[in-house]
């Protein structure tokens, strides 16, 4: 596995929108790679480690819980801020048990977003 450069972000989320969002708020500062399903990010993820992801949770073919789980089987060290319009505290806290850094609510606050990459690639 090789790891990416320290100062890159992953972003798997299934709304382009989302995405986009993503890409105006840190693509000017950052590195970013962006995948719109689990399935895919886990393809990526057999190939590299990113340092820091931003993960929805409700998306198809494979949900963010159920990519949290394999991250964690996989023991990567990455650190992974969940990004989902889900409010339900059990969400939260089953995101909490696999290490989750940060859970952040929809809409996306811009200066959250910024202020947590700026401090975790930092």
């Amino acid at each position: 596995m090789e790891a990416i450069k320290k100062d890159s972000i992953f972003i798997v989320d299934d709304d382009q929108g989302i995405l986009d969002s993503f890409d105006a708020m840190l693509g000017d500062n950052y590195p970013l790679y962006m995948v719109n399903n689990g399935v895919d990010a886990l393809q990526y993820l057999d190939r590299y480690q990113p340092y820091l992801m931003f993960l929805d949770l409700k998306m198809p073919r494979m949900n963010g819980l159920e990519l949290l789980k394999n991250i964690a089987e996989r023991n990567l060290s990455t650190i992974i801020v969940v990004v989902t319009a889900l409010p339900q505290e059990e969400y939260k806290e089953l995101a909490h048990q696999y290490g989750v850094y940060k859970y952040l609510q929809k809409p996306l606050d811009v200066n959250e977003v910024e202020d947590i990459a700026a401090v975790v690639l930092h």
